[in-house]
């Protein structure tokens, strides 16, 4: 995607507000894109959310051709944050996205995600992570 821009790392990463080290990161998949950096690319660049965490494929999706709820990914973050905050608990970034990314599809199967469940997932995701 930034290649399609003609964007070099640096003039990219300042685009989207993260350091050059960090961008680097997250292109070679060394660390996983944090949510502000997924909504800055969405605002900018209007790439598909679901398609910066997760793929599939090295074409980047436009935003909206899979009618992704963007305003329930924030919520499903934010919900999580409060929670981790809350119990004095942090998870590496990649654990955070796969978490956000599984409250997600459950909320579309289930028509919402209760705090209770994000609770739930949350304490499965930090038990993993030690």
């Amino acid at each position: 995607m930034r290649d399609r821009q003609g964007l070099s790392q640096d003039a990219f990463a300042e685009s989207i507000g993260a350091s050059k080290r960090a961008y680097a990161n997250y292109e070679r998949g060394e660390r996983e894109v944090p949510i502000g950096v997924v909504k800055a690319v969405l605002d900018l660049y209007a790439v598909e959310p679901a398609w910066l965490l997760s793929g599939p494929g090295a074409e980047p999706v436009a935003a909206g051709a899979g009618q992704v709820d963007f305003r329930l990914i924030v919520q499903i973050s934010g919900e999580l944050e409060r929670q981790l905050a809350a119990a004095g608990r942090r998870l590496r970034d990649d654990h955070k996205a796969r978490v956000v990314k599984a409250l997600y599809l459950l909320a579309l199967e289930k028509g919402r995600v209760t705090p209770e469940k994000v609770a739930s997932v949350m304490d499965v995701a930090v038990a993993r992570g030690r």
